[in-house]
């Protein structure tokens, strides 16, 4: 059904531009009603449960264009256009916005990903869409709509809003538009592939980023008790690939490693695989955030939890960043136990630990939604924040319960 500027759907508002987006924010509020907003809904599962919501927004009609500049490198989109769609309209002029996301493929929108904070393994070159998202028009909770930034990348005054939406999950805002900052589409591409166990992998990476060559991404992927596989993936003109390859080739083969499958190819706009698909939604996915040289205690730690569990661990790793992604399978009760006990070791390393997918049931098992086993150090800075921008509360309640 259509209601003017507003579609419903699914019990889902459906607003076709800002201004109505706009005026359902206001109502929610004269209502004190609560809110959910969503995009393709690829990552509903991350971070709290958010129970009932008296009005659920979806952005899967702001879905346009609005401004492309290839010469200044800049486009504008509104926030449900789906990664998608966007990247191959950009190739037609040799551009890309430098993001792989595994969840490209489930049609992920440009807010959803802001809001998300989700990246693919490319992120250790260009970045995530906190560097490259420039612009964006917000529609405050109380249905005021604001606006930062721009195509211009150097005229932000004041505090960058665009910056404060990345990874929160629908809590401050509704992300209306985007203006995004873009890069070449590389006319070549080379992944370089070998079997190593984390110690191995953590030499190797640390190699290769001291070549003096910048790979797009170093990732490794496998189980924790056996050798994975180590992939570095470079990008650029075939030239300069040449001579990166044989630079990256010379660094591992310094640190003992000589067994190397190298793959040639023409890069694809559709990157979210090229590398690594970081990791499909298993019955639990957990990502954990520490150094990189400390991969080798998280996997031993990772390694034995799982064992005593009696539950099997699957571990993609941004070896570079110290990012890990973990895959879980077994027992529901052994996952929240491991969870739990992994939080623990983590914190001890001042690192991070998330939970993202996972059944209901795991809920249920814990005792919490909580998205972390632990607080995060932040925790009462993000709840000043959300105080500030939804004094209510009534965006996404209990997305980051217990904190607020």
């Amino acid at each position: 059904m259509t209601v003017g500027p507003v579609a419903v759907i699914d019990d889902q508002q459906r607003p076709a531009d800002v201004e109505a987006a706009a005026a359902l924010m206001r109502d929610s509020a004269a209502e004190r009603a609560s809110v959910l907003i969503s995009g393709a809904g690829s990552k509903l599962g991350w971070g709290g449960r958010v129970v009932a919501p008296d009005l659920k927004i979806n952005t899967g009609r702001l879905d346009r264009l609005i401004d492309y500049r290839p010469g200044d490198m800049t486009v504008a989109v509104q926030a449900g256009m789906s990664l998608a769609v966007l990247q191959p309209i950009l190739a037609e002029h040799g551009q890309w916005l430098a993001i792989d996301p595994p969840t490209e493929t489930a049609g992920a929108t440009i807010g959803g990903l802001l809001v998300s904070g989700d990246a693919g393994p490319c992120r250790l070159r260009h970045g995530t869409l906190r560097d490259l998202a420039i612009g964006c028009t917000l529609v405050l909770a109380d249905g005021t709509i604001a606006r930062a930034g721009g195509h211009v990348i150097k005229n932000v005054a004041g505090y960058d809003l665009t910056k404060l939406m990345y990874g929160s999950l629908g809590t401050l805002a509704l992300v209306g538009e985007v203006v995004l900052r873009l890069s070449p589409l590389p006319a070549a591409s080379r992944t370089i592939s070998c079997a190593l166990r984390p110690t191995g992998a953590t030499r190797a990476t640390a190699a290769v980023i001291g070549s003096g060559v910048e790979p797009s991404a170093v990732e490794w992927h496998g189980t924790p008790s056996h050798a994975g596989t180590l992939l570095v993936r470079l990008d650029g003109t075939g030239r300069t690939i040449e001579s990166a390859t044989a630079h990256v080739v010379a660094a591992l083969r310094e640190v003992g490693v000589d067994d190397l499958d190298i793959v040639s190819g023409s890069p694809s706009p559709d990157r979210g695989g090229a590398v690594l698909a970081e990791g499909r939604p298993g019955p639990s996915t957990v990502r954990i955030g520490v150094l990189p040289d400390q991969f080798p205690l998280i996997s031993q730690t990772l390694e034995g939890l799982a064992a005593r569990h009696e539950l099997t661990a699957f571990l993609i790793s941004s070896t570079g960043l110290g990012l890990h992604t973990v895959r879980l399978s077994g027992p529901i009760a052994g996952q929240a136990a491991l969870i739990d006990e992994l939080g623990t070791a983590v914190q001890r390393l001042d690192g991070t630990v998330a939970l993202r997918d996972r059944d209901a049931e795991l809920d249920r098992v814990r005792g919490t939604s909580a998205p972390m086993p632990q607080p995060p150090q932040t925790a009462a800075l993000q709840r000043a924040v959300k105080d500030r921008f939804d004094p209510d509360h009534r965006l996404a309640p209990g997305r980051f319960t217990p904190w607020f």
